[in-house]
């Protein structure tokens, strides 16, 4: 059931966050029931909690993520001064899930108990899915930056020697002419090669080479 006394105590931080399209606030309290949720929280997530007399914070979290959640809370309780960021996943009511990242601390009364643990948290899912896009883009081009390296460019390098052996070889004038054009577009094929060549994955995604 909600209650009221809990969140008189961060009053403050529900008038900054009440209205926010961006950040959830929440107050899970001591039986690990939501006692306070923000508006965007509660339409991001009304199939779990609108309407309802109980909020159970797990209802929405997705269930490989329910420990995590728990030690968090057993941290937040053993060090009531710290904050502690964790993140979890929560159910989206249409068979995925919406990955968001939460700073937790516990929620301390005038006379120093503990009441429950506030949290603020914000979605993550888009970040992460340009971050696991840019790791296989990454894996993508240095996989071709491998095959041009030893599919393509090996061949070429076999041409090249074949031709520089039939140059030292005995032949008319007919053949040595056929021989030097060989030599000249072998060239150019090699230099037209070098321009395009990615050397490694990191070259074409920039500032991203460190996401692998």
């Amino acid at each position: 059931m909600m209650t009221q006394s809990p969140v008189s105590t961060f009053q403050h931080i529900v008038d900054l966050f009440k209205t926010s399209r961006t950040y959830y606030l929440v107050l899970v309290d001591n039986q690990g029931d939501y006692a306070y949720i923000n508006d965007y929280f509660l339409d991001k997530y009304a199939g779990f909690y609108k309407d309802k007399a109980s909020r159970p914070s797990s209802a929405a979290l997705h269930p490989d993520d329910h420990d995590l959640a728990y030690q968090t809370s057993l941290k937040c309780l053993a060090n009531p001064e710290q904050c502690f960021q964790v993140t979890l996943r929560k159910l989206n009511g249409k068979g995925g899930y919406i990955i968001t990242h939460w700073d937790f601390k516990a929620n301390v009364l005038a006379d120093g108990s503990i009441d429950g643990f506030v949290g603020v948290g914000y979605d993550i899912t888009d970040f992460e899915s340009r971050q696991d896009h840019i790791s296989f883009l990454t894996s993508t081009l240095r996989d071709v930056a491998y095959k041009q390296s030893h599919l393509l460019r090996r061949p070429l390098a076999n041409i090249m020697g074949l031709v520089d052996i039939l140059d030292a070889s005995e032949m008319d004038d007919a053949g040595k002419l056929i021989i030097q054009m060989l030599k000249q577009s072998c060239t150019e094929l090699n230099q037209e090669f070098n321009s395009f060549l990615i050397k490694d994955g990191s070259q074409m995604v920039g500032g991203y080479q460190e996401v692998d």
